[in-house]
């Protein structure tokens, strides 16, 4: 049924711990896997290998916040008797067409309900995907865009050299001769020697020896 490349990894990873509860989700991904190998139902001391699957979704608390909540894995198949199955009509409120491609789903909206489980030794808390239903007319409104959940991983915004280079220079270190950010002239001319009688040129600014003025840009 399902399109989707062999991935590298069974599970998604969901950050925080998703609140109990009934929320209206959308579904962000769906993670195939194909040829795992599973001990077999009927002997668990056999082994086989079969094709799964699980659906990832986001949702908004009551406290503003985004989680996310994976499903159980489910081996992928077409009997009315399998889990997938059975989810797939909960979830569109009708069976499932064959032939059809599940992962179409991405993005759609759900309801679903949360519940809080532990693991085996009782040693982590996690959320445990209950049911799902298809949402009400009243509230399709409220089933946030893809666009609304963060990427696990943002790209950081490279920084220019000339940037890093002002930020990490201080400004005992900048040459006196140095002009003013924005001006170019042309040429420094020696200071020419004036007559007792004439006012001397005013130097230019040098910052090893320029009084301490927090208005100064540099």
């Amino acid at each position: 049924m399902a399109k989707l490349a062999q991935p590298s990894a069974s599970t998604f990873e969901v950050g925080e711990l998703a609140p109990a509860g009934t929320f209206v989700a959308t579904c962000l991904d769906v993670l195939d896997q194909f040829g795992v190998e599973r001990p077999k139902f009927e002997n668990p001391n056999e082994s086989e290998k079969i094709d799964v699957t699980r659906f990832l979704f986001g949702l908004r608390g009551q406290d503003g916040n985004i989680y996310k909540v994976q499903s159980y894995e489910f081996r992928i198949s077409g009997s009315p008797k399998s889990n997938l199955f059975k989810f797939l009509t909960a979830w569109l409120g009708n069976p499932p067409k064959y032939g059809w491609d599940y992962c179409e789903l991405k993005g759609q909206g759900a309801m679903i309900t949360i519940a809080h489980k532990q693991n085996r030794d009782n040693t982590r808390t996690f959320a445990s995907l209950n049911s799902i239903a298809p949402v009400i007319e009243q509230l399709k409104g409220e089933v946030l865009p893809l666009e609304a959940f963060p990427a696990d991983q943002e790209p950081q915004a490279p920084v220019s050299a000339p940037q890093a280079q002002q930020q990490s220079v201080p400004a005992a270190h900048i040459p006196a001769n140095v002009p003013p950010h924005g001006q170019y002239p042309q040429a420094v001319q020696p200071a020419q020697p004036q007559a007792p009688q004439l006012q001397a040129p005013q130097p230019a600014w040098n910052p090893a020896i320029a009084p301490q003025n927090p208005s100064n840009p540099f």
